[in-house]
């Protein structure tokens, strides 16, 4: 996209209807000694831009809950305590100690 930097004094000077005719046809960044402070832009394209930005969080979205879905393999606790190099029935027996100890 096309944009042009021009400094607030010359904004004012020329008056918002120019800068807003100016802005229909491409973004308009405001700028105070070199450094951008605002931005005039047609509703057009401020509306298009939220489409897209919107559109853009939902693949994102769609795209991290895919790949969750396909990490989420359920695992068995022997399984596990298998991979893990641990006993079962020990992690068992620890889990009935503590439920008993909690009552």
């Amino acid at each position: 996209m096309n944009s042009i930097r021009m400094p607030i004094t010359v904004a004012a000077r020329k008056g918002i209807s120019a800068v807003s005719a100016i802005a229909d046809e491409q973004r308009v960044i405001l700028t105070s000694h070199g450094r951008e402070v605002a931005v005039v832009d047609s509703a057009a394209r401020i509306d298009a831009d939220m489409v897209r930005l919107r559109e853009a969080a939902l693949a994102v979205v769609d795209s991290a809950a895919e790949l969750v879905a396909g990490r989420s393999a359920t695992h068995s606790l022997a399984a596990v305590c298998d991979r893990l190099g641990i006993d079962a029935d020990a992690v068992q027996a620890r889990a009935a100690q503590h439920i008993a100890d909690a009552r």
